[in-house]
Order: structure tokens, then sequence, then C-alpha cells
């Protein structure tokens, strides 16, 4: 047997990072692995451990010189490696990366879904139109692998994917970094003192991509709303502005919400100590896969307050470990703000339930085998093995 080629394609250079615990099991297997998405900084960590990465012009809205450009260099890319395996991502890249690599002969095509554009709860014309695309684009995909349970039942119930191709994994978080420990008390200390909160202050916590779609602009408002009435209340936001979005953020937007006295963070690579500084993990988010910011902050034992989402409502189920509230709803999210802010001990009761629950259900350990053995058995199939 040939040693395995497998090529991941992804939308951001975030993914290089987002698939290290999936590959470096491969790479012990003695694997091929490569990586098709645009620059950034850490195509060297996946140089470090002797895999390649190919650059990708394709931006995330519609663009058609760069969605020409990267297709042509997708084509390039298989037809150069030959991979046995292209395993895409996100969504229109996804769309792209699943039709050429089957245009291309790829052997085993997978991808997985990290949040479905729309749900049983998208108006009807809408719906149909994106279920034909997944249809198509689905032709020649051997696996579609799902994280949460709620885009595997949207998947079957539109008719966009045969059953048979699904196959829930979940999501996971390395519970090694992502738990109350010796530090925690240490890092809370020390990350409040660098924000310059009082101590009787409650911080709430949110993270990722400044775009429209995440709820930002609904949790910014919530928590100006929240502030006029409880000055205690504090909204810290850490992710960079996604300038590849049609929905990103404007700067201007950014500059209010500081104005406002929200702390926006930019880019941070030391999350847990930001959770470990947090009272309430928050996300506004319209739609998630399953969401890693509600995950981890429930294993650092942080009550969590969510919208009430595809992705989110599989994490947070009220009462036990959080509040929902409705989704666009900046309202709702400032009402839970004040009622988390005034409650000490309900948030103490929130975290340590979540603490326990996190234990269980997020291990990423656990999540890295499913991945695994979906490779192996259409390995197998394809007699590949």
């Amino acid at each position: 047997m040939e040693r395995v080629r497998l090529t991941h394609v992804w939308s951001h250079d975030l993914g290089i990072p987002a698939s290290m615990p999936y590959v470096r099991p491969l790479l012990a297997r003695g694997w091929d692995v490569a990586f098709v998405c645009p620059p950034g900084e850490h195509a060297p960590r996946a140089h470090d451990l002797g895999m390649r990465t190919h650059p990708l012009a394709m931006r995330r809205d519609f663009h058609p010189p760069t969605d020409v450009l990267g297709a042509a260099q997708m084509i390039r890319w298989f037809r150069r490696d030959r991979p046995h395996i292209v395993h895409t991502h996100a969504f229109k890249t996804g769309h792209a990366a699943r039709v050429l690599a089957a245009a291309c002969g790829v052997p085993i095509v997978i991808h997985t879904v990290h949040g479905q554009p729309y749900s049983l709860e998208t108006p009807r014309l809408l719906r149909a139109a994106l279920v034909a695309i997944e249809r198509l684009v689905s032709i020649g995909v051997d696996a579609i692998l799902v994280q949460g349970e709620e885009d595997r039942r949207t998947l079957v119930e539109t008719g966009a994917v045969r059953p048979d191709l699904i196959t829930w994994i979940g999501n996971g978080i390395d519970l090694s970094r992502f738990a109350p420990g010796p530090r925690t008390d240490r890092d809370r200390r020390e990350v409040r003192a660098e924000l310059g909160l009082a101590h009787d202050e409650v911080l709430f916590l949110s993270a990722g991509r400044l775009v429209r779609e995440k709820g930002f602009l609904e949790l910014f408002d919530a928590a100006a709303r929240a502030r006029r009435e409880d000055r205690r209340v504090r909204l810290a936001v850490a992710g960079d502005i996604d300038a590849g979005k049609s929905d990103a953020l404007d700067p201007a937007v950014i500059a209010r919400a500081r104005d406002q006295g929200v702390m926006v963070l930019g880019r941070r690579t030391d999350m847990d100590r930001l959770y470990a500084a947090a009272d309430v993990v928050a996300l506004a988010s319209w739609r998630e896969g399953l969401p890693r910011v509600l995950m981890e902050g429930a294993a650092m034992g942080k009550p969590l307050l969510a919208a009430d989402a595809r992705g989110c409502r599989e994490v947070v189920r009220p009462p036990r470990n959080g509040l929902l509230v409705p989704v666009r709803d900046a309202s709702a999210l400032a009402r839970g703000m004040l009622a988390l802010a005034a409650d000490a001990e309900l948030r103490r009761t929130l975290g340590e339930a979540n603490a326990l629950e996190a234990r269980e259900r997020y291990d990423i350990a656990a999540v890295v085998p499913r991945v695994t053995a979906v490779y192996d058995r259409l390995l197998a199939e394809k007699g590949l093995a």
C-alpha cells in the first residue's frame, strides 16, 4: 500500500490549527498531509510537522476574478498531488472543492459541515434554492460529516443529502487546556488587571470573527443597554475583522462599541486566560455548527448566555447550564446579561454544571477517532487500504 495522501481544503488558514488534533495521528501513521487555504500565519506550523500548504486565492464572498483563480489553483493541486482523500470545509470553498475534487478523479471526497447556511426554519424559497445547490455539489461526495444533530436532521429532512452519506462526529476541545486548575485564579487576577476591571465588575466574554452573523451588533447593543441599568456589566470580544466576508463589521461600528465601553481585543492566543477572567461566556450567533466558544467556556466552568440558534442550543440547555434568548434580539440579550450580573449564586451553579458536563461531552480525544474511522472505512471500500 502506497502512502495515503490527504488534502484538507479550508477558506482560512485558521483551518490549519483547527485540523491539528485530527492530522497528528495520521502523520504518525505515515500519511502525507497537505492544506489548500489562503496564505496566513499558520502555514509554518504545518511545515514544521512535514506537511505542505498550497495557496488559495478564493475569497469567502462572491468575487469572480478570485473565484476563477481559486478554482484553477485547486485543479492544479488536485492533479499534481493526486490525493487519495480530499476533505473540504466551509460553505463556498467547500462547495467548489467538492465538485472540483470529484471532477479531477479524487477517489474519496469528504465534507465537514461547520454550520449549515439554512435550516428547517429558513423561508421556503431560499431553503429550496440552497437545498438544490447542496444536492448538486454532493453528487460526487463519499461522506458528509456533521458536528451538530440539528444540521444532520436538516440535511435529511430537506432531502439535501442521502442519510447513508451522513456521519455525526460532534465537536471537541482540548480539555487539558480548557479546564479550571491551579493557574485559573492567578490568570483571572492578571487578565482582569490588564483589562482594567474592578473587582465587582461582571465580565461577559465573547469570541469569533467580527461579522454580523455572529450576532456582534446585537451583543454590542445589549451590553450598552445593560450597562445603563447596571454599571458593573462589561463586555469583551476576541476576534479579527473578517475582511473576506461581505458582512464584516464596519470599523466605525467597532469604534462606537469601544466608546460605549466594549473591550475589543482582536485575535487572542490566550483564550484560556480570558475565560478564566470572565464571569459569563456569551455568543449571539444567528447559526452555528457546534460552537467552540461555548464548549470552551463550559469546560472552564463558566455560565453561558447564547442566542437560541442551531448549534448554540445543543450546548446551552436551560435551566441547567445557561440562558437562551431569541436570535437577533438585543433587548432579550440585555435582560439575560442583567439577570446573570445580578445573581452570583446562579452564575456559580450554572458554571459548576458546565464544568462537569464538558468532561463528558466535549473531549476532542473522542471526536478524532470518529473522523479517522470514516477515512479508514472509505479507503477499505475503495480498495485503497
